[in-house]
């Protein structure tokens, strides 16, 4: 017999067909007592009742009976016209009731799209049977995700993350949605559900410290905390669908894409950088030059008011230095490398090392992302543009304040003036106060050796057979003026000043010292350091005039600086006390020609120490020494204080030449009172813990007698011929 052609027998007999299988499958008929199985659905619904033999898992759907889902044919009339009702689809609450709520409150459900658009109606859960496809309506997304590093497989043999990882399942709603998880609110939280702080070997998603910077980022506190969207989300760096590793050139991440990736939120700096020295030779392919996350970072953007922002004002030299301190790429590009160190030494560095905010830093002189060379006319360190870009901190600056070297270096080449001072002044600081630290251990020995009874004894300047009346001519416990009113005053001026000079100077100079910073903040802090230093300089400077005042004024004066100019004899009499410290002549004199030599000048045995005046070589040192130095650290201070005063007539290295001179000449200074007027005054045995003169002006007979012999024989001599004087 002949097949029957199916397509052209079954309309025939559909609606016959139908009101049998319905009445088989809803019980309303008497031929059956329950509802079938899905045989009577198969009579027309071959393909959609079909099951999969060959499937390893059974489906969740095979149990469940054709009436199960298609509820509405209880109760549907086969014999009616279908164009009147037509068959009602089939209904998923019954058992997916959670899905459906989602499902109603989502995108799709705005759209009128069902569950049989995403999930074919017969075969779900089959082994053969095809996932959910987004791709039949989100072809351009799906393309998309199909070349991102999420299509990918992270090992595990299923792709990084797919549509439902990151838009949901049955609650997918619109980005524009705020309950939507792919939402610029709740993106971040999408990301990290995959991209966590710690990420797990089961779920090696990069993530780690990356996540945390984000957080705490700009772009991460203004959505977190101001809910403002527009700031920069995951995917608003990284793309959405066409996530790409940075290695690729297209990827909106990658070192070639960065500038335009910020740019398309930060337009205006994207022109300004484009413009620069920076963006011109990024636009020719630049490879070496720096890019946005060069300088903020990639997700630890923070702002330059923040203080651990890579361009905050503590910070953003170092940023710089990240290229510029590099040899390799000053070669290749012609920049100067010393330009971090050359800053960090100047007095802007400094300020900012020790926490100064408002220290001009690399930004402030050469701008941000509209940075040109210094012969271009445009940029702000140009030499006519010098004038502003100082006044921009410096108020009134002109000409001459501009010339003041930011980055100097001294160099035997490049800045040979300062460098041979700095050279000088070096040698010089190590030889004086080697000598006086020499000496200092040399007076220690005579002293030592006077209490072993090594070499010659003690000399005694005044000989008690020539003078049996000293003790009626001077009383024993009397006491001897040796430093008047006025002059403990400007001691007192002196010691105050210079003190507080140090105090706040030499942290400056030894700024490369971690403790100096604590020094600063002892003092309030830079700003109030400088402050101080200022008025301890007043100090000095009317200290100075008052004392040249006084001389030129006071007769007294005038006789007391004659007793401090140098003479030949303190330079013979210093010899002698060294010689006599030491204490070898008497050896010497036994031994061979030595002999000869100390018959023939018996002077040269130095067996007695120098009867001293009342001021020795010690003495006119030290006063001659403040002298020089307070005219040198005024001098060179007033042009590092003013040099708006001087470089306009000066060349632009006496700057730095005075640089130098006020720290070595401060350190030199500090030294020696430290070293050589302190062991004199306080430390040398005999006066420790100190000498009084300094504060009542007197000295004692022993004191007198002992240091200053002729001094003492002098007064004797004036007692007894006062004596012997007609009435």
């Amino acid at each position: 017999m002949k097949m029957l052609d199916r397509n052209r027998f079954l309309p025939l007999l559909s609606k016959p067909l139908l009101a049998l299988a319905i009445a088989m499958c809803t019980g309303a008929t008497g031929f059956a007592q329950e509802p079938p199985s899905d045989a009577a659905c198969r009579l027309c619904h071959e393909v959609e009742t079909a099951r999969n033999p060959k499937a390893e898992k059974k489906s969740p759907h095979s149990d469940v009976t054709c009436v199960q889902c298609h509820t509405a044919l209880a109760t549907y009339d086969p014999t009616e016209d279908e164009h009147a009702r037509p068959v009602p689809p089939a209904s998923c609450v019954a058992c997916h009731a959670d899905q459906e709520l989602a499902f109603a409150k989502s995108a799709h459900a705005e759209n009128s799209d069902r569950c049989a658009n995403c999930h074919t109606p017969h075969d779900i859960g089959l082994a053969d049977a095809k996932p959910v496809g987004c791709a039949t309506c989100h072809g351009d997304s799906a393309k998309h995700w199909q070349q991102s590093v999420h299509a990918g497989d992270p090992g595990n043999g299923s792709p990084a993350a797919t549509c439902v990882n990151c838009h949901g399942a049955h609650e997918a709603q619109s980005a524009k949605n705020p309950d939507s998880r792919t939402h610029p609110l709740n993106l971040p939280d999408t990301c990290e559900s995959c991209h966590k702080p710690n990420p797990s070997a089961e779920h090696p998603a990069p993530g780690g410290a990356k996540v945390s910077q984000y957080e705490t980022s700009a772009h991460g506190l203004a959505l977190r905390n101001d809910g403002l969207i527009v700031t920069a989300t995951c995917a608003s760096c990284h793309g959405g669908h066409d996530v790409k590793k940075v290695a690729d050139p297209t990827a909106p991440t990658s070192r070639m894409q960065i500038p335009h990736t910020c740019g398309s939120c930060h337009m205006g700096i994207l022109k300004s950088y484009l413009a620069g020295v920076h963006g011109e030779d990024f636009e020719k392919g630049g490879k070496d030059v720096p890019v946005c996350t060069d300088c903020h970072r990639e997700h630890a953007v923070q702002g330059p008011s923040q203080a651990n922002s890579s361009v905050s004002p503590s910070l953003v030299a170092d940023t710089c230095a990240r290229c510029h301190n590099d040899s390799e790429l000053a070669t290749r590009y012609g920049f100067k490398q010393s330009a971090r160190s050359s800053w960090g030494s100047s007095y802007h560095g400094i300020a900012a090392a020790f926490g100064e905010q408002g220290a001009a830093n690399c930004a402030s002189c050469h701008g941000f992302h509209d940075i040109f060379p210094s012969t271009d006319p445009r940029s702000s360190v140009h030499a006519a543009n010098l004038d502003q870009t100082c006044g921009n901190c410096h108020p009134n600056a002109g000409a001459a304040f501009s010339q003041v070297p930011v980055h100097s270096v001294e160099g035997e080449k490049e800045n040979p003036v300062p460098w041979w001072v700095k050279r000088i002044y070096a040698v010089l600081l190590g030889g004086v106060i080697g000598a006086f630290i020499l000496l200092v251990v040399i007076d220690l020995f005579g002293r030592l050796r006077l209490r072993m009874g090594w070499g010659p004894k003690e000399t005694e300047h005044v000989d008690p057979r020539a003078w049996p009346d000293e003790d009626r001519l001077v009383s024993p416990h009397e006491a001897f003026e040796r430093m008047t009113f006025h002059g403990r005053i400007q001691h007192a001026i002196l010691v105050t000043s210079f003190s507080l000079l140090v105090l706040t100077g030499l942290p400056v100079f030894l700024h490369d010292s971690e403790w100096m910073q604590r020094i600063i903040d002892l003092e309030g802090g830079f700003k109030l350091r400088s402050q101080l230093h200022r008025i301890a300089a007043y100090g000095l400077i009317g200290l100075s005039l008052w004392h040249v005042a006084a001389i030129l004024i006071s007769s007294r004066m005038r006789k007391w600086l004659k007793l401090m100019i140098f003479t030949p004899r303190d330079i013979t009499d210093f010899i002698g006390e060294v010689m006599f410290n030491l204490g070898l002549t008497a050896w010497m004199a036994r031994r061979g020609w030595f002999k000869k030599l100390f018959e023939r000048w018996p002077w040269l045995k130095f067996d007695e120490r120098p009867a001293l005046g009342r001021y020795g070589l010690v003495e006119k040192l030290e006063y001659g020494a403040v002298v020089w130095g307070n005219f040198v650290m005024i001098a060179s201070g007033a042009i590092l204080w003013r040099p708006d005063w001087f470089l306009d007539w000066m060349p632009s290295w006496t700057f730095d030449v005075c640089r130098v001179v006020h720290g070595f000449e401060a350190t030199l200074a500090f030294l020696a009172i430290i070293i050589w007027h302190m062991y004199h005054v306080h430390l040398r045995p005999g006066n420790f813990p100190m000498s009084w003169v300094w504060l009542n002006g007197r000295i004692s007979r022993k004191e007198l007698r002992h240091h200053h012999p002729e001094e003492y024989l002098r007064i004797l001599e004036r007692r007894r011929s006062s004596e012997h004087e007609p009435l």
